[in-house]
């Protein structure tokens, strides 16, 4: 593994509830992991013992529970339901408070959040529309300091942050095909997928990305800087592989790739539909381990795809070894 590969925890409010993930995010910190990332949904992608918790109230709880570890979103949605203005003065207000400890992802967002809080569900490509002119929009509510702005979608007026970001907030973008991935490479400071086809990762997407930053860099004269391919992936880990097997069923709705697009936004719905994905799938797809030589090579195999930061979406029954076990062995291990 090298030396700048990040392995990061993703903190899944679909399935535990806020007051046991603050517990978790300050074990993490207290451990060394250095990136908590939490998801922002209104609904789950499965209704049996599910959890529904706001990820805005939770990251304010978990910067301010902490010392050191940054703390963003995987994804926010500021399509619908968030209005690109409130998105930036929430995330402008979290930097002002906790300096370079704050990052924010962003998407074209799913049904399960979008309808079920009473909008129409967009075409693809007017959710990329849509995403796209958001960016631009919170980046000039974030630089600038009077902003008048009329796009196909949203507009502000007399608009100002009258409380602004301490520091540079890094701003990364979800990306299942090239065209969001040339918009992360374009826009952002790093694309984040949710991906697990090492093929189409290396010759699909990474591609993409970079030609994009590339020429980013070139038209704004910028230097070129690191830019980072996020993945995020579900995990579990037990010695018993039943166990972890167990906790991480949770997620099959999730892995049927139509629910980003369709407008199925139902938990009940997608959780019966999940019940299909059997489990050697899961094993195959997810990061599902029972010892640290398994979890080694699954990371190795994402970090030799080019990827630069794998976030584990922490399913495992008792979460606290999953992070021992990252801090304690693999990612040590890893290094030598």
């Amino acid at each position: 593994m090298k030396k700048d590969l990040k392995i990061s925890i993703q903190a899944a409010h679909e399935q535990f509830s806020p007051k046991e993930l603050l517990d978790d995010v300050v074990y993490m910190d207290k451990k060394g992991i250095t990136r908590c990332w939490t998801s922002d949904h209104y609904m789950p992608w499965w209704h049996s013992g599910a959890s529904g918790g706001a990820a805005w109230p939770w990251m304010g709880a978990a910067l301010a529970k902490t010392t050191n570890i940054t703390v963003g979103t995987g994804v926010t949605a500021p399509i619908l339901r968030y209005h690109p203005a409130i998105v930036a003065q929430t995330f402008a207000t979290l930097a002002n408070m906790f300096p370079n400890r704050v990052i924010l992802g962003l998407g074209r967002g799913e049904a399960l959040n979008e309808v079920t809080t009473g909008n129409n569900w967009p075409s693809n490509s007017e959710r990329f529309l849509r995403l796209k002119e958001s960016i631009k929009l919170i980046k000039k509510l974030w630089t600038g300091d009077w902003v008048n702005f009329k796009g196909d979608y949203y507009w502000v007026k007399d608009s100002r942050l009258y409380t602004r970001p301490d520091c540079v907030i890094p701003l990364y973008i979800a990306a299942s095909g090239p065209q969001s991935a040339r918009l992360a490479g374009e826009e952002g400071d790093g694309f984040i997928t949710l991906e697990t086809n090492y093929t189409k990762i290396k010759d699909v997407l990474i591609p993409a990305f970079e030609e994009a930053s590339k020429m980013g860099n070139e038209v704004h004269e910028i230097k070129e800087k690191r830019k980072e391919k996020v993945l995020f992936i579900p995990a579990s880990y037990d010695e018993d592989e039943e166990k972890a097997l167990s906790s991480i069923r949770f997620w099959r709705g999730s892995m049927i790739k139509a629910f980003y697009e369709t407008e199925i936004h139902d938990p009940r719905k997608i959780e019966e539909n999940g019940l299909v994905i059997e489990d050697d799938s899961l094993k195959k797809n997810m990061f599902l381990i029972t010892n640290e030589e398994e979890g080694i090579k699954k990371l190795s195999n994402f970090e030799n795809a080019g990827i630069t930061e794998i976030v584990l979406t922490n399913s495992s029954p008792n979460k606290k070894k999953l992070i021992d076990l990252l801090v304690e062995k693999m990612i040590p291990a890893m290094r030598q």
